[in-house]
């Protein structure tokens, strides 16, 4: 909202070679709400959309509800408001139609499903987008922890709300209002940040099961759930690193040498000689179909106690690099 003389429009201006002053006065949720300096480019911006000339931006921001105490507290203050002009109102606004409401509610209604932890970490989320510091304080775990829960959170969200209303990005730009889009993400990179916790969980699951199969002698299996376990972990490595998953399927796939290579170039150490001895094989499998008869090849490179080894270090050494290490597995089904 502009305010002050240029909200005036009676007021002459005088253009001079001194930029002109505009008074801005942004009203904002007080659960999103993350710091003046947050509002500073939309301001700006919309009000160079406007005027092709240099200015000076004076920003004042406030909460949703002071605006409705002005009067009864500042009849100054109430008076700049009655006269300002609204530049950019689209933070406050509701559903517009009945199908947005409905999968509004959808949405609303699935969270309100979300057990204590997960529910906590969703609502911090809302308000403060992925600040893992923030999240796990009221949560009292670690930032890793933190992220499984809000992982869980978006897990159990996803399954709930139906694809109508698939969530894309909660703020794609500054004008969106946390609590009346229909999207659940704070920025399109968030879903790839916490898909990358689910994937490190997801191989820390394969490598119970390989363990598992070790111990039962079925050699064929323990591959099997090697080339599941080596290709989660990599991409989990690779989306912490900034990655994102739709890059992942379309460049990387199943190819767990190329898969190995990207973390090579993003913190993994150097591999081993059993790592060396081993990706090639697993990676030709992996892509291949993982039949019983296709494993003689990776069974040829590394017997089974060393793949398992092996997979089982990789997994430790990502988890060190992310934070991730101590984590749950996934259990899947």
């Amino acid at each position: 909202m502009l305010v002050g003389k240029n909200a005036d429009p009676s007021a002459s201006i005088k253009w001079d070679r001194e930029p002109l002053l505009f008074e801005i006065w942004a009203f904002v949720d007080h659960e999103a709400y993350k710091g003046k300096e947050r509002y500073w480019g939309r301001a700006q911006a919309v009000l160079k959309s406007q005027l092709v000339r240099a200015i000076e931006v004076e920003l004042s921001v406030f909460t949703i509800d002071e605006a409705a105490r002005f009067s009864q507290t500042n009849p100054w203050l109430a008076e700049r408001y009655a006269g300002g002009i609204v530049l950019f109102d689209r933070a406050m606004d509701p559903p517009r139609n009945d199908e947005a409401k409905r999968a509004h509610d959808r949405i609303m209604a699935a969270v309100a499903t979300l057990d204590e932890p997960q529910r906590i970490a969703f609502q911090r989320y809302r308000a403060y987008g992925l600040d893992l510091g923030r999240i796990s304080r009221p949560l009292r775990t670690s930032e890793a922890e933190a992220r499984m829960i809000l992982a869980e959170a978006f897990g159990t969200l996803l399954a709930e709300i139906g694809n109508e209303a698939r969530p894309r990005s909660l703020r794609s730009h500054l004008g969106n209002h946390p609590r009346h889009n229909l999207d659940l993400y704070h920025r399109p990179g968030d879903f790839d940040l916490l898909l990358a916790v689910t994937f490190y969980r997801r191989a820390v699951d394969h490598v119970g099961m390989m363990v598992e199969t070790h111990a039962r002698d079925r050699s064929s299996k323990v591959v099997q759930e090697a080339a599941y376990a080596t290709e989660f972990v990599l991409k989990a490595l690779l989306l912490h690193a900034g990655y994102c998953d739709d890059w992942n399927r379309r460049h990387i796939g199943l190819d767990l040498e190329r898969a190995l290579k990207h973390a090579l170039a993003n913190g993994l150490a150097p591999p081993s000689e059993e790592l060396e001895r081993l990706i090639t094989p697993l990676s030709d499998y992996h892509r291949a179909g993982r039949r019983p008869d296709q494993a003689r090849a990776v069974l040829t490179a590394l017997p089974p106690a060393e793949i398992v080894e092996t997979v089982a270090t990789l997994v430790a050494d990502v988890g060190a690099i992310t934070g991730y290490a101590g984590l749950p597995g996934e259990e899947l089904p």
